[in-house]
């Protein structure tokens, strides 16, 4: 490194996954704009991941490892301590971005108002087999705290950029949150700055069975948003008419989401907090959207019992698999 702060910090937290990690990391030193530190995070690997990140010599790496696991949200503190420059951008260990990345973000920045203190892209999810399944096209903009009080509407933090300045208002990523971590902190940001966002898919999110995945673990799942919550949500049910500029529906949708996640992931580990959650935000999402049947459904089973819901849920899917065959 030589004495002159970089112009991007990018962050990539890692744990135990050395093959993917690389390709991540490959993905960086690929890009476009060049004037860049990057720092790599090993959360305490008990794989190879210092070698594979150690066989990358570029003097633009730094690799930091943590001698105790502190989960994704305390490994991205860590980079965050560490970051010299103007932006940050983060890039999961199992995620990709397109040789322009930096560059188209770090152009936008230049020509925004300064207010913009965020700019995210959009995204394409790909399989193990880096086969294209979906496009994420997000395209909310301006001051989001309200709406993003209903969801994770912008999406993973590989497609964004921030102003180091704006991330220095925030309490950090929170580490009580083993899920919700990422939408915690852009809620935090929402506080200080607007979004904007690149109409392009310049990342490629990877779908995968990893088991180390928050998202796929019902107890960081349950104990993770029960927390984000009660730390966000203490006045969303009775307002949520007010908060917002969603129409209802739409409000309505978010909040049934919530409310299946929790009693899904409840049910699975017998959680009776998640299931009480769960039942209220389905409720709140039948009344935000009396004449939704689906809703309705959803809300009626979870009062029939911990154990019918699950199977409720399953006889809905098995509808709808079997309804899709017949109208091929």
């Amino acid at each position: 490194m030589t004495g002159v702060p970089p112009t991007v910090s990018v962050i990539i937290p890692t744990y135990n996954r050395e093959k993917l990690v690389c390709k991540a990391i490959k993905s960086v030193l690929q890009q476009t704009f060049s004037d860049f530190e990057l720092i790599v995070v090993d959360d305490c690997s008990a794989d190879q991941t210092q070698a594979a990140v150690e066989q990358f010599q570029d003097p633009r790496i730094r690799y930091l490892r943590h001698e105790k696991n502190a989960g994704e949200c305390g490994a991205r503190n860590t980079g965050l301590s560490a970051v010299q420059g103007r932006y940050v951008a983060f890039l999961d260990s199992d995620d990709e971005w397109t040789p322009q990345k930096l560059d188209k973000q770090v152009a936008r920045f230049e020509q925004a108002p300064k207010e913009v203190g965020v700019i995210y892209t959009w995204l394409q999810v790909i399989n193990e087999q880096d086969q294209v399944l979906r496009l994420r096209k997000p395209t909310v903009q301006g001051r989001l705290h309200d709406d993003l009080l209903y969801g994770n509407i912008i999406g993973t933090p590989s497609t964004l950029m921030v102003k180091s300045d704006y991330l220095q208002k925030t309490d950090g990523f929170d580490t009580r949150l083993r899920c919700c971590g990422d939408w915690d902190m852009w809620l935090q940001l929402a506080r200080h700055c607007e979004f904007d966002f690149i109409a392009e898919p310049l990342v490629q999110y990877r779908d995968h069975s990893d088991a180390g995945r928050g998202s796929t673990n019902h107890y960081a799942v349950v104990e993770g948003h029960l927390i984000f919550l009660q730390k966000h949500h203490t006045t969303l049910l009775q307002h949520y008419r007010q908060l917002g500029s969603f129409p209802l529906s739409q409000k309505a949708g978010y909040l049934f989401n919530i409310g299946q996640r929790l009693l899904c992931h409840g049910n699975k580990i017998q959680q009776d907090e998640a299931i009480s959650q769960g039942q209220k935000y389905l409720q709140t999402a039948w009344q935000a959207n009396p004449f939704n049947l689906k809703m309705a459904f959803h809300y009626l089973s979870s009062q029939l019992g911990g154990q019918f819901y699950p199977k409720a849920v399953q006889l809905e899917n098995k509808s709808k698999q079997t309804l899709s065959s017949i109208f091929k």
